[in-house]
C-alpha cells in the first residue's frame, strides 16, 4: 500500500512539474521553453503527445485545408471586397479562397539569411501569428479571435489587390453576364494570388493557395436598371421585326393584318372581362364598353 501511494505521489509531482503537448491529427504545435531558468526560444515541432517542462509553452495551427470566406451575412471571415473595372464601375466581390498554412518544419534560411530551426512554420508564428494572438495553446481549441484578423491582413489584403488588378481587364457587363469572361477572371485571380501574397511574407509561401471560387459580381442598382431597359428594348424591337413579317405574309398585307390584330385584342379583353358586350338588333353594330 505504501509503495503504490509513493509511485502515486510521485507521477503526480512528475505530471504537476510537466507540460504536454498534445496535437489532434489535424494540428501542428510548437513548443518553446521558458521559465525561470530558460531562454526564451523555440525546441521543437510536435505532430503528437509530448511531456516537456512544466514551463514551456506550446502554440497550436491546423495543418488541413481551410477556408476564407467574404461576403454578407454572419460566419463571414470579411465583408465583401470592392474592385473597378475597365469601364470605371465598381464592383462587389464576394467568394471563397481555400488554403493550407505550411506547416514545414524543416530547417530553412530566408531571404534575409535568418535561419528558422523549425521551419517555415516557427517563422510564420514569431514574425506574424504571435503579434496576432492567433493560436490556442491547448489542443483541438478553435483557432482565436486573432486568427481572424490576421487572415484578413494577409489572404484578404493579398486578395483584394489581385482582384483589383484582374478586374481593369474586363468591362462590367463582361463579368456580370458572360459565363467563360468571368471564369477567366476567377483563374487570372487563382494565378496571381500567390504571387502577391508571398510580397506580404517576405517572399516565402507561408501560406498555400489552393482554390480561389468568385460568386457573380455585385454591381451598382443604376447598372442593373440600364441593363434590364436594355434587355426590354432589345425584346421590343424583336417583336417589332416578328410583326413586320407576319404583316408582310399576312393576305391583305399591313392595313389588314393590324385590322386582325386589333380584333384579336377585343376578344381577349371580352374573354378576360375587362369589356361588356350589349346585345342589340340583328342587323346593328356591335356596341362595346369597359367594365366598371
Amino acid at each position: 500500500m505504501r509503495t503504490r501511494l509513493a509511485f502515486l505521489l510521485v507521477a503526480a509531482v512528475f505530471l504537476t512539474a510537466c507540460s504536454i503537448g498534445n496535437p489532434t491529427s489535424s494540428e501542428v504545435s510548437l513548443q518553446y521553453g521558458a521559465g525561470p531558468f530558460d531562454s526564451r526560444k523555440f525546441v521543437e515541432c510536435e505532430t503528437e503527445r509530448d511531456v516537456s517542462d512544466v514551463n514551456d509553452d506550446h502554440y497550436y495551427y491546423p495543418s488541413g485545408q481551410r477556408d476564407f470566406t467574404f461576403g454578407d451575412g454572419d460566419g463571414i471571415d470579411s465583408a465583401p471586397l470592392t474592385s473597378t473595372t475597365e469601364d470605371s464601375q465598381e464592383i462587389k466581390v464576394t467568394g471563397t479562397v481555400k488554403f493550407t498554412l505550411n506547416t514545414d518544419c524543416s530547417p530553412f534560411t530566408d531571404p534575409t539569411g535568418k535561419e528558422w530551426p523549425g521551419g517555415k512554420l516557427q517563422m510564420f508564428h514569431e514574425l506574424i501569428a504571435y503579434k496576432y494572438d492567433a493560436a490556442p495553446t491547448d489542443g483541438g481549441e478553435q483557432m482565436k479571435p486573432g486568427w481572424s484578423a490576421l487572415l484578413r491582413n494577409y489572404v484578404g489584403a493579398a486578395l483584394d489587390r489581385a482582384t483589383d488588378n484582374e478586374a481593369l481587364k474586363y468591362p462590367w457587363q463582361k463579368l456580370y453576364t458572360d459565363a467563360p469572361a468571368k471564369a477567366q477572371w476567377e483563374k487570372d485571380v487563382l494565378a496571381q494570388l500567390p504571387r502577391v501574397l508571398k510580397s506580404l511574407t517576405q517572399g516565402v509561401d507561408l501560406i498555400t493557395i489552393n482554390s480561389v471560387l468568385l460568386q457573380k459580381p455585385g454591381i451598382q442598382p443604376q447598372l442593373v436598371a440600364g441593363l434590364t431597359d436594355k434587355q426590354a428594348a432589345e425584346l421590343r424591337s424583336q417583336a417589332a421585326e416578328v410583326d413586320k413579317e407576319a404583316a408582310a405574309n399576312f393576305p391583305g398585307g399591313m392595313p389588314a393584318y393590324q385590322a386582325y390584330q386589333q380584333q384579336q385584342a377585343v376578344n381577349e379583353a371580352i374573354k378576360s372581362g375587362k369589356v361588356q358586350v350589349l346585345p342589340v338588333p340583328q342587323g346593328s353594330p356591335v356596341i362595346v364598353q369597359p367594365t366598371k
